[in-house]
């Protein structure tokens, strides 16, 4: 047996009937090995979805490619029939680098940075969990307890002036 493009084609080709998309592993990003891969199976089954693995795995700034090509890189991919795309790990690098860079800006600023890099660009770009209540599962617990004692006991942590309203005041700074 040898590995590659070649064989991984056949092997699609081979598990197609029995599968709603396939994929390749690749040790790099290449276009050429995408297209190749995407002829070959598509040439057999043509309505088979394709899938691709834009790995964080992969040095994407040491791939042969400039900054346009990586810019247009999934574009040309769904060109070429890949529909679904997915970059494993995505959250976990996002919130990697978000939560050091806060942590190193808290140690020296204290509460501000969290406020400056965390809180106003939520509210800038409206993400949703600026408002977290609702997000955490508080409104679920406070139903909850709602139900079990009859209405009389809850955490209040989704009423009156609590956390998802608090947000509705515009900021002063």
């Amino acid at each position: 047996m040898q590995d590659g493009t070649d064989y991984s084609v056949a092997r699609c080709v081979a598990f197609a009937p029995y599968s709603d998309m396939v994929w390749m592993e690749t040790k790099k990003p290449g276009k050429k090995q995408a297209a190749d891969f995407a002829k070959g199976v598509l040439a057999v089954h043509p309505h088979l979805k394709l899938s691709y693995n834009l790995s964080p795995s992969f040095n994407w700034d040491a791939a042969g490619m400039n900054d346009k090509e990586i810019e247009s890189y999934i574009w040309d991919l769904a060109k070429m029939g890949y529909c679904w795309q997915f970059i494993t790990l995505a959250g976990f690098h996002c919130n990697a680098v978000s939560i050091d860079l806060f942590a190193r800006d808290y140690s020296t600023r204290g509460m501000l940075a969290y406020v400056e890099q965390i809180q106003r660009v939520e509210r800038a770009n409206g993400v949703e969990t600026l408002q977290h209540q609702a997000w955490s599962g508080a409104n679920y617990v406070d139903y909850l307890l709602k139900t079990v004692t009859g209405g009389v006991s809850s955490t209040a942590a989704m009423g009156k002036g609590v956390t998802e309203t608090q947000f509705s005041q515009q900021p002063i700074h």
